[in-house]
C-alpha cells in the first residue's frame, strides 16, 4: 500500500506549482535523509549536494528567527524534464437525463417515467512538472534545526532514482 502525503503548495524561485495541493507518494530516501540531518552541520549537506541555490534564493535570506534565536533558510532545488498533464476538477455540469424505468400505472393513471440526472466533471488540464525543493533551517552556527521537502520526485531528482 502506498502512503500518500500532501506537499506544500508554493511559488518558489520563479516556478509556480499550479492547481492547488497535489498528492504524491512520499520521497522515501530523501525524506529520511533530510530528517536525519537535524542536529548536523549544514556543511554535510553542502558536501553532498553542492552549494545551495543563489538565484535570489536562500543564500541571501535574512534571519527568519529572532535576534536572540536566529534562524536561516537554505534551499536546494531540482527540476525534471518530464511534464505531466493533470485534470483539475472545478465542478460538475448536467449532461441531461436518462430514462431508467417506469412506475406502473394505477388508479386510472398512465405509467410514470423515472429519469436519472447525469453529470460530468468540469475543469481544466494543467501541466505539472517534476520539481523538488529541499530546505534546511539552521541556527547561527549552521546547525540544522529542521528540514522539509516540497514537491515530488525528490528521490529521482536528487538521487537519480525513481524510488
Amino acid at each position: 500500500m502506498i502512503r500518500r502525503t500532501p506537499f506544500a503548495c508554493s511559488a518558489t524561485l520563479g516556478f509556480v506549482l499550479l492547481g492547488g495541493c497535489v498528492y504524491h507518494p512520499p520521497a522515501n530516501q530523501m525524506d529520511r535523509y533530510a530528517k536525519s540531518m537535524v542536529g548536523h552541520n549544514l556543511n554535510e549537506v553542502t558536501s553532498r549536494f553542492g552549494p545551495e541555490d543563489h538565484q535570489g534564493g536562500s543564500a541571501t535570506y535574512p534571519n527568519i528567527g529572532t535576534p536572540q534565536n536566529p534562524r536561516y533558510a537554505h534551499a536546494w532545488s531540482r527540476y525534471g524534464s518530464t511534464q505531466r498533464q493533470r485534470f483539475v476538477q472545478t465542478g460538475t455540469a448536467s449532461t441531461g437525463s436518462t430514462l431508467v424505468g417506469m412506475l406502473p400505472a394505477g388508479g386510472g393513471q398512465g405509467q410514470t417515467p423515472i429519469y436519472q440526472e447525469n453529470t460530468a466533471p468540469t475543469g481544466y488540464y494543467t501541466q505539472q512538472g517534476e520539481t523538488c525543493i529541499m530546505t534546511f533551517i539552521t541556527d547561527a552556527q549552521k546547525t540544522i534545526v529542521s528540514s522539509y521537502l516540497q514537491g515530488g520526485y525528490c528521490d529521482k531528482l536528487f538521487l537519480g532514482g525513481d524510488r
